[in-house]
């Protein structure tokens, strides 16, 4: 474009200008392809600055132009070029809003739309851009910047504004008949890649595929000569935005593969999605999806959230603010008309708004599965042996929604097989008389199936939950009770069962010289020997005294390489199993008899033995044998 004869007028930039181009071009972004995103962003705002003026100006230069963004690749020069049909620019605004650093036109334009709407209009813009440096990251990758503009408001001539981002510009008058904005961008040497067909598709599609206007790309080769046609590369239309009604469970199936990276594995079609818009006291729109499958960076420090993106434009790419961590599977885009952004905007500001987004998500998502969980229990179940793990841990991290949680918790237990179980289900079933929910944690449901401590609880018909998550440990803890039901560990403390208290009371005073006998012997393994009221059928078991550690969470912590300090367990024996009967004898008649700690250090070894924790193995098979042995001579 040729420039006018005029010498231009030269100009030093405002507010210490030459130190923050410097912040700005290297620290401010921390990726240069944002430049183009920037400068799309800007140019949409320009469209849309046009289209309001246009409903009350009648004199507008150019008012049936249509609304487009076009970028033009010139690898013979070298240069970048960004031209859109908005409102343009006069010399006087050229120089104050590309000349002023955090001086927005777009910032000027917003204010005086507020003093529209309060008094009583209400303009349909939607702007990007409120900080006035997004331009200038163009300077990430221009040794100089070009700007052509014509005013929408015909008595203003067009104006050339340049620069080389030296801490000084020039303007001057230019030619130029359309109403809009060209930028010429003289690139780098090491920033041509941006002059790349392949590579400026994939930045318009990746932050800018959903800006409303089009955006139709040329590119010419090193001779000058156009490379293939001129084509729209945006989609221009946010099906998030579009109405519920007007898509199809196929419409929504195959976003999810957009949302998801374009590929999705067999198997992983969405469980459920969540298509919503919110108008106060935030307006936002969002579009969320439970995957099929758990994310392979599920458990990962840097795994992908969900997209952010403010009026159609993507902010971040993977924004872990806008739901709590135990919803982190959850996939999809959130739109925000309203969000507040840093000056970057690659980073979010920690305000009520957010906070606002944040606790409406939630609160929808917690909705969406339990709705699912009342209307497709089978869907619900499905989600839930995929992301269970994860959900729980709300329980512990998120008091606010604690009884929403509660509710979605599902659990095998000793008598459901491979179903699960609510805890209102539990309660359902519970036979009259039982006064607890009981639990039983541990790292494998078959294991516990066969755990001696379920025996009182079997024979009494009661159900326990079988809960082996290593986040079940934290959940009992911050779970004290359901619906005033306690919540109580079978393997800890005493278990208290009326009938076996009894039988157990008399035990104890009838067993009283071999359980003094037996915690004498075992006394550098156990802290307490005594008879147990929860085992009906095994001889002995070992149970962690009220308050302390589970041997489950212990096993948990030297895992994740925790010091643990050593401690003793208490011994339970069943005071009508034979063995223990026999054992009782010959104490009571032989006390000298070395068959007695044999057998004493035997019911030790068989209730280590039950929960896969025997340190003296070879001393054990000796103990063993020389039962098997006394067996084999009476008979």
């Amino acid at each position: 474009m040729a420039q006018s004869t005029p010498t231009p007028h030269k100009h030093e930039f405002k507010a210490e200008v030459s130190a923050l181009l410097k912040l700005v071009t290297n620290s401010l972004y921390t990726n240069r392809e944002i430049f183009l995103r920037e400068l799309i962003s800007n140019a949409s705002d320009a469209l849309d600055k046009a289209r309001f003026e246009g409903l009350t100006r009648h004199d507008m230069l150019g008012r049936d132009a249509p609304p487009e963004i076009r970028i033009e690749a010139d690898a013979a020069r070298g240069v970048l070029v960004l031209e859109d049909s908005g409102i343009g620019m006069t010399e006087e605004e050229a120089t104050r809003n590309l000349g002023t650093i955090a001086h927005s036109g777009t910032l000027e334009f917003l204010r005086r739309l507020r003093e529209q709407q309060d008094s009583g209009q209400k303009p349909d813009v939607n702007l990007i851009g409120q900080f006035g440096v997004g331009f200038y990251s163009a300077f990430m990758v221009a040794d100089r910047i070009d700007v052509y503009s014509r005013s929408a408001h015909p008595e203003h001539a067009a104006v050339h504004w340049s620069s080389t981002g030296d801490g000084t510009f020039t303007t001057a008058p230019a030619e130029r008949e359309l109403r809009g904005t060209r930028i010429e961008l003289t690139l780098k040497e090491e920033a041509r890649e941006y002059l790349e067909r392949v590579r400026l598709e994939h930045i318009i599609r990746r932050y800018s595929n959903y800006v409303m206007h089009p955006i139709k790309l040329a590119v010419r080769d090193d001779k000058g000569d156009l490379d293939g046609e001129e084509r729209q590369i945006n989609e221009a239309s946010a099906f998030w935005a579009r109405s519920p009604k007007d898509l199809s469970e196929d419409d929504y199936k195959s976003f999810y593969k957009h949302v998801m990276g374009g590929f999705v594995m067999p198997g992983d079609e969405p469980i459920a999605h969540l298509h919503f818009s919110a108008d106060a006291p935030i307006q936002f729109h969002a579009l969320l999806y439970v995957p099929g499958r758990p994310p392979a960076d599920l458990f990962m420090e840097d795994r992908k959230s969900l997209q952010l993106f403010a009026r159609r434009v993507m902010i971040m790419e993977s924004c872990d603010k806008l739901l709590p961590l135990y919803l982190r599977f959850v996939r999809g885009v959130v739109d925000s008309e309203d969000l507040p952004l840093n000056v970057s905007r690659e980073m979010l500001q920690e305000d009520r708004t957010l906070t606002a987004i944040r606790k409406q998500l939630t609160r929808k998502v917690l909705r969406l599965l339990a709705d699912l969980a009342k209307d497709k229990p089978e869907e619900y179940t499905r989600l839930w042996r995929s992301f269970g793990a994860v959900l729980k841990e709300g329980i512990h991290t998120d008091t606010g929604h604690q009884d929403e949680l509660v509710e979605l918790l599902r659990y095998k237990t000793s008598t459901s097989g491979d179903d699960l179980v609510s805890l209102a289900d539990y309660l359902a079933a519970m036979p009259e008389g039982q006064d607890a929910i009981y639990y039983l944690t541990g790292d494998n449901p078959d294991a516990l199936a066969r755990s001696p401590h379920l025996e009182a609880c079997r024979g009494r018909g009661y159900q326990v939950l079988f809960m082996t998550d290593p986040i079940d440990e934290w959940v009992v803890q911050d779970l004290e009770k359901y619906k005033d039901k306690p919540l109580r560990s079978i393997s800890q403390g005493e278990l208290d069962l009326p009938e076996e208290d009894k039988d157990a009371e008399e035990a104890t005073k009838e067993f009283a010289g071999t359980l003094e006998r037996a915690s004498e012997l075992l006394k550098e393994q156990v802290k307490q020997v005594r008879v147990s009221r929860r085992l009906t059928e095994s001889p002995s078991c070992l149970v962690d005294d009220e308050g302390d550690l589970s041997r489950n969470m212990e096993r948990i912590l030297k895992m994740a390489n925790q010091q643990v300090p050593g401690r003793k367990r208490i011994l339970e024996i069943n005071a009508k199993h034979p063995f223990v009967q026999a054992v009782h004898r010959l104490s009571a008649e032989q006390p000298d008899d070395p068959r007695v700690a044999t057998w004493i250090e035997l019911l030790y070894d068989q209730a280590a033995l039950a929960e896969g924790q025997i340190a003296d193995h070879a001393g054990m098979v000796r103990r063993l044998q020389s039962v098997l042995s006394e067996v084999a001579r009476r008979t």
